[in-house]
């Protein structure tokens, strides 16, 4: 080639090199994924895994973390709503889906579940959980985990005080006699939540429910709070701190997060839990050698019933999100099986996803097996718009009766008119 021609094309490479670098890249679309775990181990493990593996896939879109708190996620949900500036897909338990459905914060995920295979698409999904995200005839959730409630017991701490592991408490009367042999010096009995989230109603329900209490009256217009069974429930709960002495001081500041570090630095012996928490207390205390340290065992009957609570787990895709394709595909990643397995082995969630769920990674892990034979068992509150308002009624009232700034009945009589309040639109 001639020189000058050489320099002919040298130039036009150079000019083409700088038009390229001049052009803008394509415009990323960003997805907020919001979780309170973002910031908890070994919860977090999994979520960047997640995150990285979707944005090395999927140059166009990034997921980026969006933090949110236990406590007060709801709250925080309701204002940036309003403000229509919500996170794109956001995390909650099944307690306020009504409410933010009614209220217009949620997208309706049915067209985007029709183009999938409709219900051949739905048919993947544990069916009673996928009941919970449907409100007056819409979907706006896919259940993500559903974890029956268990109890977590320290078989060291039982050996040495002479009880069995392998027979724990059946009945309520042997969970007291239980909790006070284990009870010694700065050791107690049980572990338990008394602090303004959702989580103590995964505690406190198996006691309401056991004795034969319900939140409302059939027809579901009045509270139920004013029954003898409620009450009996109620105290059993509220007195395993007042009366028997066999939870440690402060409860009314001990939330899930506190209870488990209390369980990983042996502080308290037995703990009613999610199927997560031997994994969350490893976490804690890598130095615990967990599986031999702990096992995992039912929530002791009430008098009336056998009864546990449970805990699902539900994405939400904002009603607001600027990028609404994007984000389902974000979404459908998360629920896709591989995700879905993942989680389990690092969180050790009970996917909600039916080959997943009846996988034998969950089938023959030793929690997951206990945790997971508590789901015939498993109840949950009313799935009503006003159940966040009368929950925290409902929750001001065992502060109360823990701190003993109102008697155990006072505390429930003033909850009940509050709910009844509540339920007149009052």
């Amino acid at each position: 080639m001639p020189r000058g021609s050489r320099k002919w094309v040298v130039g036009a490479l150079f000019i083409g090199f700088a038009i390229v670098l001049a052009v803008p890249a394509a415009a990323q679309v960003k997805i907020r994924f919001q979780t309170w775990h973002w910031g908890e181990k070994p919860w977090v493990n999994a979520l960047d895994a997640f995150k990285d593996d979707f944005n090395k896939a999927n140059p166009g879109i990034e997921v980026v973390r969006d933090e949110s708190r236990y406590a007060d996620k709801e709250t925080v949900y309701t204002a940036t709503s309003q403000a229509k500036a919500a996170a794109d897909i956001a995390h909650f338990q099944h307690r306020p889906i009504p409410m933010f459905a009614e209220r217009g914060y949620l997208l309706a995920l049915d067209p985007f579940i029709e183009k999938e295979g409709g219900q051949k698409f739905l048919a993947q999904y544990d069916q009673a959980a996928l009941e919970i995200c449907k409100y007056k005839g819409k979907i706006y959730c896919l259940p993500d985990f559903v974890n029956p409630m268990g109890m977590l017991i320290n078989m060291a701490h039982y050996k040495e005080v002479g009880l069995d592991p392998a027979k724990p408490p059946a009945t309520w009367d042997q969970l007291v006699e239980y909790a006070k042999k284990l009870t010694t010096g700065s050791r107690y009995g049980i572990g338990l939540i008394g602090a303004r989230q959702e989580g103590l109603f995964m505690r406190l329900n198996p006691f309401i429910w056991g004795a034969g209490g319900e939140y409302l009256t059939p027809d579901g217009k009045r509270s139920a709070m004013d029954t003898p069974e409620f009450l009996e429930g109620f105290k059993f709960y509220v007195e395993l701190f007042t009366k028997y002495k066999v939870v440690p001081p402060g409860v009314i500041e001990q939330g899930a997060q506190e209870v488990r570090t209390q369980v990983a630095h042996e502080k308290v012996s037995m703990n009613i839990s999610v199927p997560q928490a031997w994994k969350i207390v490893q976490a804690i205390n890598p130095n615990m050698k967990v599986p031999e340290t702990l096992t995992a065992v039912p929530v002791p009957a009430g008098p009336k019933k056998k009864v546990t609570a449970a805990e699902y787990g539900m994405r939400v895709i904002s009603a607001y999100t600027k990028n609404p394709e994007a984000a389902w595909k974000v979404y459908k990643y998360w629920y896709s099986h591989d995700i879905q397995l993942r989680n389990f082995q690092i969180a050790a969630v009970l996917s909600a996803r039916l080959d997943v769920k009846n996988g034998p990674e969950m089938q023959n892990d030793k929690f997951a097996k206990v945790y997971s034979a508590q789901a015939q068992y498993a109840k949950l509150e009313p799935r009503i718009p006003e159940w966040p308002k009368i929950g925290d009624a409902v929750i001001t009232a065992v502060q109360e009766a823990f701190s003993g700034v109102k008697t155990p009945e006072q505390a429930l009589k003033d909850a009940h008119a509050s709910a009844n309040r509540t339920l007149s639109g009052q």
